[in-house]
């Protein structure tokens, strides 16, 4: 079942991350979030995607700038 998601878990997380930094910096108290700062999660989101893009990139060859 999970092979489905082969190659998209980490931008799941990282989508999920990101909507829920961006809803802590709205004022949406989400119960399992309390302690985490809203920044830290959108930033962290954003490392985990570029990052996850970046290792693709570099591992299918892709062109160097």
């Amino acid at each position: 079942m999970l092979n489905i998601l082969s190659g998209y878990k980490t931008y799941i997380v990282a989508a999920a991350m990101l909507v829920f930094g961006l809803a802590g910096l709205l004022g949406v108290d989400i119960p399992s979030f309390t302690g985490q700062a809203p920044g830290n999660l959108v930033m962290e989101a954003l490392a985990f995607f570029f990052l996850r893009q970046g290792l693709t990139t570099e591992t299918s060859g892709g062109t160097k700038s």
